[in-house]
């Protein structure tokens, strides 16, 4: 380990808290190395080391740790495909090289961390997944890039909780002291501190401590595409962070657009729609529907959202909920898919403002804005009457497999499901709820439109399945108040 591992080991006896704050504070008598955002820094100097060294030191510690498969091990790689009886041999064959050295260092400067997993698919050829966080009494290495040194990290199993601790105070140390250009992977690395904070301090901590540091770090750097990132990144953070953070989201969000609206790292079309996302959610919390209105058309506008998905996914996955979108299915959470939840709101805000022919055209011409046997009914032959059919068939199928995993239950799983859905200790009426109010709002848009023949038989579905009185009652007085206009 390096040296300065081993003298904060000692000095804290392995203990976070004070016992670590002092050990830090005690390498130096300089205030400059105490910060009131998260107390004292390790000095730059003390974590950084050449290439050669951290190569060497890379190697040493895995090959101390990892170099041979052991009892315990053998027994939980049974289950793989490995030659066992040669495994020792292949790696001591493969630490005893310096092919094997240039392969281990490759691996980690690309994905920044290397595992024993990863160890043994290198040296294999072959991906495995041990059932154990440690092997050998080692859980991780770490290593990122700063100028022309390295910040190497070891995760030992032994109070393992005093190596991650000690590797937030680093990652935090490093970037109150270093210049965001210097960092390889600056946005890696700000993750990586971020999810070590949430899993020793609160949710509310990790927050304000992420905020303050980005808040620095603006202060200390020059505009860059880093920096960028990382208040986009700090909007995050606040977004995903309770009541308390969330409340400034809309604010952070500005001060973005203003900052980052134009100029050399003016704000990408993908970046447009995470803030476009953020702020549709935001407002559909704040019940202003006419932001839910420009912002969830926008996203849907020439396919907006779902172009930039996959790059969103990779880079933002904290945000956008990306269970698999069921157009199949009409009872369901609307809120665990992004597409189908911007529908969701965004049509409950059409209802809200009246807007109802709109609303017709969302089902007219999305699938995923209510469900395929709906569009269907639209898209449909004339003489298509079965089209209507398939509507109550579809509901049908969905509490199926909601209540038992299968269409093969259909009656019983109806049955259970009518005892229980309205009861909100339910494990049904999350999924109830929100499908009654999506109902609803299509019901009204429907009979505004004088859809009657699909009202009708929807609504006859509705309140076979999925009736809450609540969402009823407003549903009825809309209707007469309408009918009396």
């Amino acid at each position: 380990m390096l040296k300065i591992d081993e003298l904060l080991l000692n000095k804290s006896k392995g203990m976070i808290g004070e016992p670590l704050e002092n050990a830090v504070l005690s390498l130096s008598d300089s205030g400059e190395f105490h910060h009131d955002i998260f107390g004292a820094l390790l000095p730059i100097q003390s974590l950084l080391v050449t290439k050669t060294k951290a190569q060497n030191l890379l190697f040493k510690i895995a090959q101390k740790y990892w170099g041979n498969v052991d009892l315990f091990l053998h027994s939980s790689l049974q289950e793989t495909s490995i030659d066992l009886v040669n495994a020792n041999d292949r790696l001591e064959e493969f630490f005893s090289t310096q092919s094997g050295k240039k392969v281990i260092w490759d691996y980690i400067t690309i994905h920044n961390r290397i595992e024993f997993d990863h160890l043994i698919g290198l040296v294999f050829g072959k991906e495995v997944r041990t059932k154990t966080k440690s092997v050998g009494g080692l859980r991780k290495l770490y290593l990122y890039q700063v100028g022309n040194k390295y910040f190497l990290h070891t995760i030992l199993n032994d109070t393992n909780k005093f190596w991650e601790v000690l590797f937030i105070k680093k990652i935090y140390s490093l970037f109150m002291q270093t210049s965001l250009d210097h960092i390889h992977n600056v946005n890696e690395l700000m993750k990586h501190f971020k999810l070590l904070l949430e899993s020793h301090f609160t949710l509310n901590q990790s927050v304000i401590i992420t905020n303050h540091l980005i808040e620095y770090l603006d202060d200390e750097n020059i505009r860059s595409y880093h920096l960028k990132e990382l208040h986009l990144y700090n909007l995050i953070s606040h977004f995903n962070g309770g009541k308390r953070h969330f409340r400034k989201v809309d604010s952070l969000v500005e001060e973005i657009i203003a900052s980052w609206g134009k100029g050399k790292w003016a704000l990408s079309e993908k970046e447009y729609t995470l803030l476009s996302y953020i702020q549709a959610i935001t407002a559909a919390e704040h019940n202003d529907s006419a932001r839910v209105i420009e912002y969830g058309s926008f996203l849907i506008a020439n396919d907006r959202l779902v172009n930039h998905a996959i790059e969103l996914f990779l880079e933002y996955s904290d945000v956008l909920p990306n269970l698999k979108p069921e157009p199949d299915t009409l009872v369901k959470r609307y809120d665990k898919n992004y597409l189908e939840q911007i529908f969701y709101i965004l049509i409950e805000a059409l209802v809200q403002n009246s807007k109802y022919h709109e609303v017709v055209d969302l089902l007219k011409q999305h699938e995923i804005a209510s469900c395929l046997s709906l569009y269907e009914y639209f898209d449909r032959e004339q003489s298509d009457q079965d089209a209507i059919f398939k509507i109550e068939a579809t509901v049908q199928r969905d509490i199926a497999y909601i209540v038992h995993n299968s269409p093969q239950y259909v009656a019983q799983s109806i049955e259970i499901w009518l005892q229980s859905y309205r009861d909100e200790q339910s494990p049904y009426f999350e999924i109830a709820h929100m499908t009654s109010k999506h109902l609803c709002n299509i019901l009204k848009s429907l009979f505004v439109t004088q859809h009657y023949e699909l009202f009708e038989k929807l609504i006859e579905v509705y309140k076979k399945y999925l009736l809450i009185d609540r969402h009823f009652d407003n549903l009825r007085d809309f209707v007469s108040a309408h009918v009396n206009s």
